[in-house]
């Protein structure tokens, strides 16, 4: 199926799993349910619709193990926000904080080739949370990175 039937949440949820260590092993509906604040209905409802999509197995009694294609997923998001949000830091000279936030709106409705454009002046840095920008990402980095603590909600790990 096609990635752009993704919507937001459905982002929010692959970003959670993975930072959970979902590419690594099986992250249970209870667990997904916990940590995005969701029923475990609901969570098992998205593991399953996020496995149709090509996006990982849902392994009976263990749960949802992302594939190489929900991580990249991913990354590319990780990668989109943080090229964005270092682009409104420099160039527009807002603070980090609003920038982390108008990136996070805009950042999945910006073309690919806008954000190509953009990454070739912004994305070879690192993000202001030490992030790397350069993939692969290791959940224990996105865990340090504001924007991701904030959709995923890792607070509540």
């Amino acid at each position: 199926m096609s990635d752009t039937k993704l919507t937001q949440r459905d982002k929010q949820h692959l970003l959670s799993i993975f930072i959970l260590n979902g590419f690594e092993e099986p992250i249970g509906p209870s667990k997904l349910a916990d940590k995005m604040g969701v029923s475990r209905p609901g969570a098992l409802q998205k593991m399953k619709r996020l496995e149709k999509y090509g996006f990982g197995e849902y392994i009976k009694g263990k749960g949802l193990k992302l594939n190489s294609r929900g991580k990249e997923i991913v990354e590319e998001e990780v990668l989109r926000h943080h090229i964005i949000e270092n682009y409104f830091k420099e160039t527009l000279e807002i603070d980090l904080d609003e920038a982390c936030k108008e990136a996070g709106k805009l950042g999945s409705e910006i073309s690919k080739k806008v954000i190509d454009l953009i990454g070739r002046t912004y994305g070879d840095e690192e993000g202001e949370c030490g992030l790397e920008l350069e993939p692969p990402f290791d959940p224990a980095d996105l865990k340090n990175c504001p924007w991701c603590r904030r959709i995923s909600e890792i607070d509540n790990l």
